[in-house]
């Protein structure tokens, strides 16, 4: 693993530094978690605090990288990091695009140049050489084997460019490297016997055959043996042009004069792209005929409607039609669009098409299989069976014998079809997508707006069909722009209204493939369509359709199956992810709004909305900080089976950013369809999720805004009053602090004397803003104000929150023994309430307490079970904010490289998090250390950012503090006014405050 920039390397030292770079440059692109680099870097040995490790560790990285000027590669991405490369700029990747293209250039100099500039690439035996991660061990392996195909690539290309002489001792020691291989040693054979060294050639054969029965105990394969024989008989048609080259026979018609059936549909003039595809099927095909095939080569193609799986099979068809004199045959196994064409009739068909007489066909359906396989077993046929209903009705249509090939399409995957090999056919890439864009609608059509262009590709989920239609319309609107098109598309409602020329539409494919599906799958598929979800878990299915969680699973696979579902991942649950197509949603919620009853609907959505509150409940109570937030009363929600319920609820953290995306499509959804109560409770579900742990505020905001719509148009004070507070914790949260107190304000108004409860919420918002701007006298009567509504029965946790704050006002203001007996009290009911959370942010509190009395070894103790507590929630702020206060602690106490160390990483993870308080907590420590180690010139430039943080936040006694760090600074400097004013001006600041800093000794240390 080596970085360079030019003539500069980068330093890369240490093992771990290196697997995380590793571990990002093997991802390339995707960016990955915090928590997926715990894994990779230390596989089952993760130490507690290796969360925090790894960034550390992307330190080291970028700066090792910044030596040569490339510190930028490493980008942070929420929730992790992202290499930002292209991929011509890493060797493998490159590796990988050359060969690709040396396979595609066909048998060609320039697809010579191609595979030997990627084997070029390599610089040793092995890939990732001193990485041992399971990760690195993985793509090594991947990258060798391509390396071994690369290499059987080039032997075979040399050879087809008449370069027999010159493979000979590259091939001998490849074979002898890799003895089981069986494609280099025919390949070997070829190039002795080019060059008269037939009994050497026989001899490579024997060996290998040996080898191959010591080892395995196996006989060589078809095309070795067919090479064997080809040299024993001298036969230079098949070692002239390679193995894969087969003599064609001469036609067998079954009349004497009557041409062969040909019935494919033309080919495709602007067929494009592809490539992989189409050449997996012709060399399918292709082994029509070889020696030791009992039974037909068979090729399904399946895929969803408009992906372009037949005409992949006619393409294939009439690459391939000189292979099969006898004819090629074609039967769309669907009769008038809706009903399956039945066996009996196919096979009508197609004896038909072979010259059997119409009044001599038998009626039962083994009368007429058997007649068909008596025509077809020695005939060499194309068969392409299009658009196949299930694996029952193709059965007797497969020939009996070697000599003909089948070609099968179908929306379904039919994986229990004996013998056959599977293509799952996706979307084309963007380049190939395009491409066909502009061979449709014309080159300069699309080239005047490319950008436009693209988006319409995109809009048409890059769908083969749907991209051909929208090129269409263009080209049949010559006054249009794309982006008229591209404007028109982009409302999902129409889209599919616009995706209709001439006698091509794609809803009309879509409703074919709909149709296929049997009632439950229609159902399973209009539900999961309903909420327009970007992606989803399988076990939404049980609420949307009012079944068990094991049914639900089953119902989602068989829709994959069907290809109306993708699979794109997996979260951090270990769960897999799902999604529909967007063109494929959109026609399932039109399918669902027309067959189902508004009743229906709604009633699906509200238990999913039960669902994922009451497991947002549960999440929250063990996730960092969930149990103080508000949850509305849990509606009758049918539990999941024990088993799914723990699965997700493992890692709440996890589960709550998978779910994150879902959860605000629901809220937009039911504000949008009346259900303004369930709108605003999901949004305050989204409070206590990876939005508020891990600074997500755009979905939060969103989530409330769209809430706070509806339930306004339904005159629901309450409901206002509650996406109120929840936009005040929001405003707390980005440290707007005065927008914050604003919006408590107003839901306190609106829940009055009516809601005991929100009012204690709102004047605790409220008194927790005013206690970040050190307004403490107002601070304390409204936290105390909360505390009495509360009352001794109130909720646990958030009277635990509130004697928290109130501990925290008296230890600012100097009264240590009262904020001792309120943070004590808050401690024992976090514990009560199991809110560990809350009982870490307590532990690191009383710490504070001890460490301003001086009692250095009590707040040690303290903060290291707090960092305990925060390491096992997995709370990186959490982590950071206690490491901050330990690193005073050790700078006190005169461990100054300790606290050094756990600044660096605490200011990492605060500007990942975009913390803002948080970073200029950190950067004022980082000043107050240098200051103590003696280098007044190096504190300056902290101290200063800090200072400006504070000013932007508007935290003027934070700010009073830093200035006065700086005054010693200006003093070391030699600028004596300009410390005494900067005193004079936090001591007044102390004073109008009434922070503790007001009476204590000038130079003492706080916070």
């Amino acid at each position: 693993m080596e970085v360079w920039e030019g003539d500069g390397r980068a330093p890369l030292g240490g093992s771990r530094p290196l697997a995380v770079l590793a571990a990002l440059v093997v991802h390339l692109g995707e960016v990955i978690s915090t928590e997926r680099l715990v894994d990779f870097v230390w596989d089952e040995e993760a130490p507690a605090t290796a969360g925090a490790l790894v960034a550390t560790h992307v330190s080291a990285v970028r700066r090792a990288l910044a030596r040569i000027g490339t510190a930028e590669v490493i980008r942070t991405r929420p929730p992790g990091y992202v290499v930002d490369l292209a991929p011509a700029q890493v060797d493998a990747r490159r590796f990988e695009e050359l060969l690709a293209a040396g396979r595609s250039l066909g048998r060609t100099e320039e697809a010579a140049d191609a595979l030997a500039e990627a084997l070029g690439q390599w610089r040793g035996r092995e890939a990732l050489e001193g990485l041992g991660q399971s990760f690195a061990r993985i793509e090594a392996a991947r990258l060798a084997e391509l390396r071994l195909v690369a290499e059987e690539e080039s032997y075979g290309l040399a050879l087809e460019l008449d370069r027999a002489d010159g493979t000979i001792a590259p091939l001998l020691a490849h074979v002898a490297a890799h003895p089981l291989r069986e494609r280099p040693r025919g390949q070997l054979m070829t190039a002795l016997f080019r060059t008269g060294r037939i009994s050497d050639a026989l001899r490579v054969y024997q060996e290998g055959r040996a080898v191959l029965r010591d080892e395995l105990g196996i006989d060589p394969g078809p095309e070795l043996r067919e090479v064997h024989r080809a040299v024993l008989a001298q036969d230079t048609a098949v070692l002239g042009t390679g193995p894969a080259a087969r003599p064609v026979p001469a036609p067998r018609n079954s009349r004497p004069g009557r041409p062969a059936p040909s019935h494919l549909p033309p080919d495709i003039a602007d067929f494009v792209g592809r490539a992989d595809q189409v050449e997996w099927a012709t060399e399918l095909v292709r082994g029509v005929g070889e020696t030791g095939r009992t039974a037909p080569p068979i090729a399904v193609i399946s895929g969803r409607s408009g992906i372009g799986k037949t005409a992949l099979a006619v393409h294939v068809g009439h690459r391939t039609a000189d292979l099969f004199p006898d004819g090629r045959l074609f039967v769309d196994l669907r009769a008038a669009d809706t009903t399956p064409l039945e066996p009996a009739d196919a096979l009508a068909r197609l004896l038909r098409a072979m010259g059997v007489a119409p009044d001599t066909l038998p009626s039962g359906v083994e009368e007429l299989t058997g007649l068909y396989r008596t025509y077809i077993g020695h005939r060499r046929t194309l068969i392409v069976l299009d658009n196949a209903a299930g694996e029952a009705h193709l059965r007797p249509l497969l020939p009996p014998g070697p000599g003909s090939a089948v070609l099968i399409t179908s929306r379904r995957r039919l994986v229990a079809l004996e013998g056959a090999a599977h293509l799952d056919l996706a979307v084309p890439d963007e380049a190939e997508a395009l491409d066909l864009l502009r061979r449709v609608a014309g080159a300069g059509r699309t080239g005047a707006e490319p950008e436009r262009a693209a988006e319409i590709v995109a809009l048409c989920g890059r769908l083969p069909l749907a991209v051909r239609i929208a090129g269409a319309r263009l080209a049949a609107r010559p006054h249009w722009a794309p982006g008229r098109l591209a404007g028109r598309l982009r409302d999902e409602r129409r889209r599919l209204n616009e995706l209709s020329a001439g006698d091509l539409e794609l809803r009309t494919s879509l409703e074919l493939g709909y149709a296929d599906l049997d009632p439950q799958e229609r159902r399973a598929l209009r539900r999961l369509a309903l909420l327009d979800l970007p992606d989803f878990a399988a076990w939404i299915a049980a609420p949307l359709l009012d079944i068990g969680t094991e049914e639900a699973e089953e119902a989602v696979e068989r829709l994959v199956d069907c290809h109306f579902i993708d699979v794109i991942g997996v979260d951090g649950t270990g769960l897999a992810r799902y999604r529909i197509p967007d063109l494929a949603r959109e026609h399932a919620r039109e399918r669902c709004l027309f067959e189902e009853n508004a009743e229906d609907r709604a009633a699906a959505v509200l238990r999913l909305a039960a669902s994922w509150l009451d497991l947002a409940r549960k999440a929250a109570a063990r996730g960092p900080g969930g149990a103080t937030r508000h949850f509305p009363e849990p509606a009758a929600v049918r539990p999941l089976d024990p088993a799914t319920e723990q699965e997700l609820l493992a890692r709440p953290a996890a589960w709550f950013a998978a779910e994150q995306a879902g959860l605000l499509a629901a809220v937009t959804h039911c504000a949008d369809h009346g259900m303004a109560r369930t709108a605003r409770d999901l949004a305050g579900a989204l409070i206590a999720s990876s939005a508020a742990l891990y600074n997500q505020f755009d979905a939060w905001s969103r989530a409330h805004t769209a809430a706070m719509a509806a339930v306004r148009r339904g005159g629901d004070l309450e409901g206002e009053a509650w996406l109120l507070a929840g936009l005040g914790q929001l405003r707390y949260e980005q440290d707007r602090f005065e927008d914050s107190f604003a919006y408590f304000s107003d839901a306190l108004r609106l829940f009055g004397e009516r809601v005991p409860n929100g009012a204690a919420v709102a004047l605790a918002g409220m008194g927790t803003a005013r206690r970040e701007q050190a307004r403490y006298t107002e601070a304390l009567e409204l936290l105390e104000a909360a505390l009495e509504r509360y009352g001794d029965r109130g909720d646990v946790a958030a009277r635990a929150g509130v004697l928290y704050g109130i501990g925290y006002v008296h230890r600012e203001q100097g009264r240590g023994p009262a904020a001792r007996e309120a943070l004590s009290g808050a401690l024992t009911l976090y514990r009560a309430a199991a809110d560990l959370h809350g009982e870490g942010l307590t532990l690191r509190s009383l710490a504070l307490c001890e460490r301003a009395e001086g009692r250095y070894a009590e707040a040690g103790r303290q903060l290291l079970d707090a960092l305990r507590v925060f390491t096992g929630l997995q709370d990186t702020l959490g982590i950071m904010y206690t490491e901050q206060a330990l690193a005073k602690v050790e700078l006190r106490t005169g461990r100054t490289e300790e606290a050094g160390r756990r600044l660096a990483r605490c200011l990492t993870v605060a500007r990942e998090r975009q913390d803002r308080f948080g970073e200029a907590l950190v950067l004022r420590t980082l000043g107050e250390l240098r200051l103590a180690a003696g280098d007044a010139d190096g504190a300056r430039e902290p101290l200063e950012r800090a200072a400006a943080l504070w000013t932007e936040l508007g935290l003027p006694l934070w700010r009073a503090r830093t200035v006065r760090d700086l005054a010693a600074v200006w003093s070391a400097a030699g600028e004596t006014e300009r410390a005494r004013a900067a005193r004079a001006e936090a001591l007044a600041v102390f004073r109008s405050l009434g922070g503790r800093e007001a009476w204590e000794r000038a130079g003492d240390e706080v916070s």
